[in-house]
């Protein structure tokens, strides 16, 4: 019985492992255990940099205004969410990413301590991106149910993929 307990419990090990090792090369483990167990997430809602007095957020070659930022580490369901964004099979890839046209409109910014991570997201694009020097990644439909999750605790709306600030239509449906 303890054999066939050990054995069990080294395949879950495995498992879940396997289950996100491209996140970890692609974001790092640091990125990936602050997605999994920061203290502290914030939504951020972005929007394109327009000289407000706005804190900014630099994706890739894009200024985005950070504007609004709700806090919602205690939200029933967030632990559901934070296991989606480092599970490999919630990206796509095989798909090469072009963050060209994205706009970057979401962020989860993640802190514990003096550690933080902020993943970004244009959700019309279905792309994810580590705020920093990484290469965003293409997203599932996860991101679609993300969005879902996080969005009604925003009071403005999330930019749609014409800037025009109207209601999100997610990609691909």
């Amino acid at each position: 019985m303890f054999a066939l307990g050990c054995l069990l419990g080294g395949f879950a090990v495995w498992h879940h492992y396997r289950q996100g090792r491209r996140v970890l090369a692609a974001w790092g483990p640091d990125v990936a255990t602050l997605v999994r167990h920061a203290s502290r997430v914030e939504v951020w809602r972005l929007g394109p940099s327009g000289g407000r007095d706005a804190p900014r957020l630099q994706v890739g070659d894009q200024p985005r205004d950070v504007l609004e930022r709700v806090e919602i580490s205690r939200l029933p369901g967030l632990v559901h969410a934070r296991h989606a964004l480092i599970i490999d099979r919630n990206y796509d890839w095989l798909t090469k990413p072009s963050a060209q046209a994205a706009r970057w409109n979401l962020a989860l910014h993640f802190r514990d301590g003096d550690d933080v991570a902020t993943l970004v997201f244009a959700t019309q694009s279905r792309l994810a991106y580590v705020a920093g020097n990484r290469q965003p990644i293409c997203t599932t439909a996860m991101l679609d149910r993300v969005v879902e999750f996080v969005s009604p605790h925003l009071s403005g709306r999330i930019e749609d993929s014409s800037g025009t600030g109207g209601e999100l239509s997610p990609a691909g449906g």
